[in-house]
């Protein structure tokens, strides 16, 4: 065995530059002096202005008071992290100056090692039988690395916990001025400071706002990217987004939606969509008539008449910003510009029957939707003012009620109950317009005629019951029918309406509670004082009653109405293919092939039937109606109860005659000639014919 010299350990130095410490610490020194001369110069005049008079000397001291309140903890922030830095350079330099002395100790030992070892008697003889000579010079070397370690070692240590503490100085310092310690904090200082000091940040922000314009309609996407992510800050500042959306316009406006809507892939942070949310947000329009922010704001970025191709990418754009605001600390696009833009979109698809978003796996699933994204918004922000604007227009509630989402619909419930809660005119006449929609967008035999999604409207059902009940006086107007059996102008389709609404059984529920309390508190409202008073009550009661029934029987007509349209489709189908094979193949082929494939139609309901559904709705009849009047009327004896009964279900048959309920067709029973195996056993028999002569008998084909 042989002894070897050891390797020396590294003795690396800690990282950071002193000289540049102490430079950083000089300058925030030199701040600290400069916001103390500034506290010491307004310290004795904050609150009065000498020489300003009346309101603008109110303003001016106003300011005084906004940049002393401003100067203090800056001041004491700064003085703190100037006198950190400067400590921690003053460390960093002892550090330093005691790894060299380690170095050189270092040197010093080794070379003294090397001497020892060079003068040892028989040097070969004692590295080869490891004598106690080397080996003492090894060992003793390898005892001072191993101490030269442990405090090399500790003094890293310290160095770096007075680097923590310096940065922890440093963070709570950019408190001061609205900063966190991160990257970016320049952007949030200088928002900060505007909002502190707006006589000079509103002009600040303003300037940055015009300049974010030219930088996102000009330049390669990572320019305009960069650009955008250092705005995102201010973007919910009023004056900077007010100058933005001015220097743009809305056909910049336009530009910028384009440009994010035709991104290869969807990003949830893209930083431009990030800044439009919030500046949509936060513009505030002026009060002129020709106001450029008005005019971005109130702007037609998708008009019914454009095509796909013209809108899909603005569309995604749009949908793209109101995705972002869920990121952005104000919650993005103010609840009416977002409204606004949903009745865009839902307008464009009326008019062009068809979604105008794009789904892709690429994209979010909510961006593939802008229409369905707009109104998850409005039923959010649960305004009832803007969500009864909204629908208060019937071709919305055609587009909103015929189209399917993602949720079933329970979000566009959500903003009817929201728009429910608008009193006065403009609620009846929303859900006026609303149940007129769902009951005639459903009428008729065909279901490729029907302009109302059944699965949409049964998931706004809930929604709509909350509606019925804050406005119970439409319903009240439209179930008079059952006192007067005269039906006027969109009476039907707003009873067919209330009728699958509830189909919703706690919708139902919600509208019974309703119509019980206007019927003990306001009986009189269609006629009638006193002992007779709830005799016109017990008559909306059986007309709503009737309301019902009509729905349950009319559902399962529907439901057969969908399975024959359905079998219809599939028997053309299947007659255009597979069905010709007895009139292309010759022979018998031809006829076996034909036999086969009627079976197999049978058998898959291919031959334009279907399985018949039974009927397992409700049933609700006159003494269903009798019962409910008698509840809800007769509470003591100034009733006449067998007038309330007779009258509840007369109303109940009134009611009942002139809803327009559909009979549920029935499927035919299958035929094996449906098909064109009459075509085939034709072909048979006159094979069989043409091979033993003469008339086959007992051959029937079916037609």
């Amino acid at each position: 065995m042989t002894v070897q010299m050891p390797d020396r350990i590294p003795l690396p130095m800690p990282p950071g530059d002193a000289d540049a410490i102490a430079d950083l610490a000089a300058g925030v020194r030199s701040a600290a002096r400069c916001l103390a001369a500034v506290d010491v110069r307004i310290a004795g005049s904050a609150g009065e202005v000498p020489g300003w008079l009346g309101d603008d000397a109110s303003a001016a001291a106003a300011q005084v008071v906004a940049v002393d309140t401003l100067v203090r903890p800056a001041h004491d922030a700064v003085t703190s992290a100037g006198h950190r830095l400067a400590s921690h350079a003053e460390r960093l330099v002892e550090t330093r100056s005691q790894v060299r002395a380690l170095k050189q100790e270092q040197d010093e030992h080794f070379r003294h090692a090397w001497t020892r070892w060079s003068s040892l008697p028989g040097l070969q003889a004692q590295i080869m039988i490891d004598g106690p000579d080397v080996h003492a010079i090894v060992a003793d070397l390898e005892a001072g690395e191993a101490s030269r370690r442990r405090r090399h070692h500790a003094l890293l240590e310290e160095i770096e916990d007075d680097a923590v503490a310096t940065a922890r100085v440093l963070v709570d310092s950019c408190a001061a001025v609205g900063g966190l310690g991160r990257s970016g904090d320049a952007d949030r200082a200088v928002a900060y400071l505007a909002a502190e000091l707006p006589g000079w940040g509103d002009r600040e922000l303003m300037r940055r706002g015009r300049a974010l314009a030219g930088q996102l309609t000009s330049g390669t996407p990572e320019e305009k990217s960069e650009a955008a992510a250092g705005a995102v800050t201010f973007g919910g500042s009023s004056p900077f987004a007010g100058a933005l959306l001015a220097a743009l316009g809305s056909v910049g406006v336009r530009y910028v939606l384009t440009d994010l809507g035709r991104g290869d892939t969807y990003a949830a942070g893209s930083p431009a969509a990030r800044v439009l949310a919030a500046v949509f947000g936060a513009a505030a329009p002026g009060d002129g008539a020709d106001d450029p922010v008005a005019r971005v704001l109130d702007a037609e970025y998708v008009r019914p008449e454009d095509d796909f191709a013209t809108v899909k990418d603005v569309a995604m754009g749009l949908a793209m910003v109101l995705a972002a605001g869920s990121s952005t600390p104000s919650g993005g696009v103010a609840t009416h510009t977002a409204a606004a833009w949903g009745k865009q979109f839902l307008l464009w698809e009326r008019e062009n029957h068809e979604p105008i978003g794009q789904r892709s796996p690429s994209r979010a699933p909510e961006v593939g939707d802008p229409a369905g994204l707009a109104i998850s918004i409005l039923a959010e922000r649960a305004d009832p003012g803007v969500s009864a604007a909204f629908l208060d227009d019937t071709m919305v509630w055609q587009s909103a009620l015929g189209r399917p989402y993602d949720d079933g619909g329970a979000a566009l419930g959500q903003v009817i109950a929201h728009a429910g809660e608008e009193p006065g005119a403009r609620g009846d006449r929303v859900l006026r317009m609303g149940l007129a929609t769902a009951g005639g967008g459903l009428a008729g035999d065909d279901p490729y005629a029907w302009t109302v999604n059944r699965q949409t409207l049964a998931g706004a059902s809930p929604g709509l019951g909350e509606a019925i009940g804050e406005h119970i006086d439409v319903a009240v107007e439209a179930l008079r029918v059952g006192v007067d059996g005269h039906l006027v102008r969109s009476q039907a389709d707003i009873l067919s309406g209330l009728g699958y609404v509830t189909l919703d059984r706690g919708a139902a529920a919600d509208v019974e509670q309703a119509l019980s309390a206007w019927a003990q508190v306001r009986p009189e409202a269609l006629g009638g004082a006193g002992r007779d008073a709830a005799l016109p009550a017990a008559g909306v009661l059986g007309a709503f009653v009737a309301v019902q029934e009509f729905a349950q029987r009319t559902t399962h007509a529907m439901d057969a109405l969908e399975d024959r349209a359905e079998a219809l489709a599939k028997q053309a189908l299947e007659s255009h293919t597979w069905g010709l094979v007895p009139t292309v193949l010759q022979g018998g082929i031809g006829m076996g092939v034909g036999l086969a494939e009627s079976i197999k139609a049978m058998a898959l309901h291919l031959d334009g039937t279907w399985i018949d559904r039974r009927d397992n709705g409700l049933v609700f009849d006159r003494t269903d109606a009798a019962a409910l009047a008698r509840t809800l009327t007769v509470t003591d004896g100034s009733v006449d109860e067998r007038a309330v009964l007779r009258l509840a279900g007369a109303a109940y048959d009134r009611t009942a005659a002139v809803m327009p309920i559909r009979e549920a067709p029935m499927s035919p029973k299958s035929d094996l000639g449906s098909l064109g195996v009459g075509a085939a056993l034709d072909l048979a028999v006159e094979l069989i014919e043409q091979n033993h002569g003469g008339h086959v008998p007992g051959i029937r084909v079916p037609r």
